[in-house]
């Protein structure tokens, strides 16, 4: 035994040696019990009780489905780049958003995806 363990115990709760005593080990056999032997004295209020306390939050977050905006400017950028190619004999697909597109020019295969940079924070 650990005898400062001892003597801090029985100066703080003013117990006997033997009392000391008593509580470590008593303390060891709780701290080698499996939550299951712990919470089987419990009543149903202290069980769920227990339950609500040691949640992690792991319950996954709703997804929010959200209107994506169109920008004008790409979706016009775009449609120009289209009528060129067009004119010079490739086959544009479909457009799937308007800021990219896949067409074939000369037998092969090519996509064009138009990128608008944000500001710098001194712009």
């Amino acid at each position: 035994m650990d005898e400062k363990r001892i003597a801090s115990l029985m100066k703080n709760l003013g117990c006997t040696r033997e009392e000391a005593i008593a509580v470590i080990m008593e303390d060891d056999e709780i701290d080698h019990m499996t939550s299951k032997e712990v919470n089987a004295d419990l009543t149903a209020e202290q069980k769920k009780a227990v339950k609500s306390a040691t949640k992690t939050g792991t319950r996954k977050a709703g997804t929010v489905k959200r209107e994506r905006k169109v920008d004008e400017t790409k979706k016009r950028l775009i449609n120009n780049y289209r009528v060129l190619l067009e004119g010079m004999g490739a086959t544009v697909e479909p457009l799937t958003t308007e800021a990219e597109m896949h067409f074939t020019f000369e037998g092969e295969s090519y996509t064009v995806k138009l990128i608008k940079h944000r500001k710098g924070k001194g712009e």
